[in-house]
């Protein structure tokens, strides 16, 4: 089962800044054990919104962005992991342009350029067998729906899922993992208005101060300037 957008979304909207990208990945891995889901081979876990957890369930599995530290359990049950790695933006033209001024009359200018975002994905278990065993799932479900994700969502492109070794993972050594990489390309558009007033403000700041780099060591150490 793979998620869609909403079906009031706006179908000229698409995915477009790293933190939606990790979103949206969290939520595809989510649905592949959500309850109901057909699921071939069967598998013993079941994801469920953290205020629905029952203490008792044993089949339970954890799929969060980041590692969530807040959760005590996740040492004790099986987890996925997803986190940003890093992410940029890619020239499509120089200077990011990609029209002639939209509006003349306050110059308006229009930008593109291409996403990629590098996603890893830790399986965690305390087994290091189940963390190979959930690290495979996940992968066949990433690259085997690849295609259908990057219809629904608009990317560009969707790399091939890498699966690395299982082996004790680096945040709690009381865990296996099993790390999973991907990279996600996507598009980027943004518009700008001209920024020649706003450096005037920062100039006319500065004639009233005797030290332009005191004035700006203070911004950055959210100091306020003394003049002195």
């Amino acid at each position: 089962m793979i998620p869609a957008p909403p079906d009031n979304a706006n179908a000229q909207v698409v995915l477009s800044t790293p933190l939606a990208i990790l979103g949206m990945l969290v939520d595809v891995v989510r649905q592949r054990f959500a309850e109901g889901v057909f699921s071939d081979p069967v598998v013993n876990w079941t994801w469920k919104p953290l205020d629905e957890y029952d203490p008792g369930d044993d089949d339970v599995i954890y799929i969060e962005s980041g590692w969530n530290v807040n959760l005590e359990a996740r040492t004790v049950r099986p987890g996925v992991w997803i986190d940003l790695d890093q992410n940029v933006y890619i020239k499509s033209a120089i200077g990011h342009q990609d029209q002639m001024p939209a509006h003349i009359r306050n110059n308006l200018e229009q930008f593109h350029a291409y996403g990629e975002a590098d996603m890893s994905l830790s399986c965690t278990s305390p087994n290091s067998g189940e963390s190979l065993l959930l690290g495979s799932v996940v992968q066949d479900h990433l690259e085997m729906a690849s295609n259908i994700i990057q219809a629904n969502f608009g990317l560009r492109d969707m790399g091939d899922v890498i699966m690395g070794k299982t082996s004790t993972f680096s945040k709690d050594d009381k865990l296996y993992e099993t790390p999973l990489q991907v990279r996600l390309k996507y598009e980027i558009r943004w518009a700008t208005l001209p920024v020649g007033n706003l450096l005037n403000a920062i100039n006319f700041r500065l004639e009233d101060d005797t030290d332009p780099n005191l004035y700006y060591r203070d911004i950055a150490l959210k100091l306020e300037y003394s003049g002195e």
